[in-house]
């Protein structure tokens, strides 16, 4: 799309983009436990730890972040593509002189 269009594509990488998303409410009462990670030493057998943030490898925190980025670009009138709830779109107009494409992939950014 970008070749045919003849448009400039930049790419993006989010910083510490986990850590950044907001807490999403999921499992009992809306909240998430985790056990110790290899070489964490444990008081007592049967600890677990309850997420506060999103956490890199985590398999809900790729979920975690895509809802954070969706609520942001909705704000900034973005709307999603078709089917497609991971590429943004914004028309030219009001805010930005031309139409802006963002396409996310976990924490990383296209934008035509």
């Amino acid at each position: 799309m970008a070749a045919a269009e003849n448009l400039h594509l930049h790419s993006v990488d989010l910083t510490q983009a986990f850590i950044q998303a907001d807490r999403i409410p999921e499992g009992p009462n809306g909240r998430v436990f985790i056990t110790p990670p290899p070489g964490c030493e444990e008081d007592e057998e049967g600890v677990v730890y309850e997420m506060l943030r999103p956490l890199y490898g985590v398999p809900s925190s790729a979920s975690m972040l895509h809802l954070t980025v969706a609520k942001w670009m909705k704000e900034q009138g973005f709307q999603t593509v078709g089917f497609e709830d991971s590429v943004w779109l914004h028309p030219a107009g009001g805010r930005y002189r031309a139409r802006i494409t963002v396409s996310a992939h976990i924490d990383d950014l296209l934008i035509a």
